[in-house]
């Protein structure tokens, strides 16, 4: 079968694409067996991220949530419809309806407690919270959600647990793989949006405690976000100032060539005062791949990124202490390093690779397709 004679999915997000959503590129890349359309609001870091073809809806879209075009559309042969986030499912949901096609949501991570929180009824969430269970979750035939603790929440929000189903992104290995490291000048790096979740205040202030005693290593911290001028505060306040990078936020591949030298990545993600949290957090699947040793919290679904002594660490959320005293660990051990770098590209390659994934994910296609059949 010729591509053209592929079946058509068409995917739905919000902007297409923020940096931080570089896994959403990365599955358009991999289909075999369908070939996917994306409808967005606008194009963003289009260099970075090319793709054809992508449908914009503009500012109507945006704010309105009327695209009359997109509806025209996805009239014409297609398949069904993924929406990535459930924000995005809830903009999904009233096209696939129209068009009478099958809608897939992928539930991330923020999108989930956002149901429930308060936050959802600030402007920017007041279509989510108006139409989340009416209408989103009516029309939703198969919810793919990114950890097991998203699918019990979704569950305890009244989601069947028949159009449930746990999924986990892949990584590209061939794209992160490890490259030549300085065992005597360790290379820290934390990388991710400057919000409360990411708990970068808590690495930052467990890497000046390792340097205060006296152990070796450089921090870098990539990305940029509201939380900046605090942790740029946390690094004057510990007179740090030289053992710190801050980067900005930086492309896809400017990370993989951070990765491919770096040692350890710092991830101690935080559940939020809101709720928000991460689900299956990909830096640490993309460091893991690059024989980075990952360090992260026992949070949302990290912990089955991380084999805990075995491919990494986990300590609790928020413990300042504990993340000091592996970091410390690592930074003095290079053999304890190598080992737990080898065992943590290995998980990847056996749980996490893009294209097992995506063929699985093309099997969840398949099942949705017949359910809405079947309805």
């Amino acid at each position: 079968m010729s591509v053209s004679e592929l079946p058509r999915v068409g995917v739905f997000t919000t902007t297409f694409l923020p940096y931080s959503q570089t896994f959403i590129h990365d599955e358009l890349r991999f289909h075999t067996r369908y070939r996917a359309e994306v409808f967005t609001s606008w194009r963003a870091n289009q260099a970075s991220f090319p793709y054809e073809p992508v449908h914009c809806g503009g500012r109507i879209y945006k704010y309105l949530n009327l695209a009359p075009a997109f509806t025209r559309r996805l009239k014409r042969g297609f398949a069904l419809v993924h929406a990535h986030f459930g924000v995005g499912g809830a903009r999904a949901a009233g096209f696939a309806r129209r068009a009478k096609l099958p809608l897939v949501i992928t539930f991330h991570g923020y999108d989930v407690p956002l149901l429930t929180s308060l936050r959802r009824f600030t402007p920017e969430y007041w279509g989510y919270a108006l139409t989340a269970r009416k209408t989103m979750m009516k029309a939703m035939t198969l919810g793919l959600c990114a950890s097991e603790e998203l699918r019990e929440m979704l569950l305890d929000y009244g989601v069947p647990a028949d159009r449930l189903r746990i999924w986990r992104l892949g990584i590209d290995l061939e794209k992160f793989a490890p490259g030549a490291r300085d065992a005597a000048q360790p290379s820290v790096v934390m990388i991710g949006r400057f919000v409360e979740k990411k708990g970068f205040e808590y690495g930052l202030r467990a890497f000046a405690d390792q340097v205060a005693r006296g152990a070796a290593g450089h921090l870098t911290v990539i990305g940029d976000g509201e939380r900046e001028a605090r942790l740029k505060g946390i690094v004057a306040e510990r007179g740090i100032g030289a053992r710190v990078t801050f980067t900005g936020a930086v492309p896809s591949a400017e990370v993989q060539r951070h990765l491919r030298s770096a040692d350890i990545l710092m991830c101690p993600s935080v559940t939020g005062v809101d709720g928000d949290r991460e689900s299956g957090l990909i830096v640490a699947k993309e460091a893991s791949a690059s024989q980075v040793v990952p360090l992260g919290t026992w949070h949302g679904g990290i912990h089955e990124i991380i084999d805990d002594g075995v491919t990494g660490f986990l300590v609790p959320e928020r413990n300042v202490t504990a993340l000091s005293d592996r970091l410390g660990r690592l930074l003095s051990d290079a053999a304890l390093r190598q080992r737990m770098g080898l065992a943590a590209r290995a998980k990847m390659e056996r749980e996490y690779d893009i294209r097992e994934r995506l063929a699985r994910l093309e099997e969840h296609y398949d099942e949705a397709i017949a359910m809405h059949a079947a309805r």
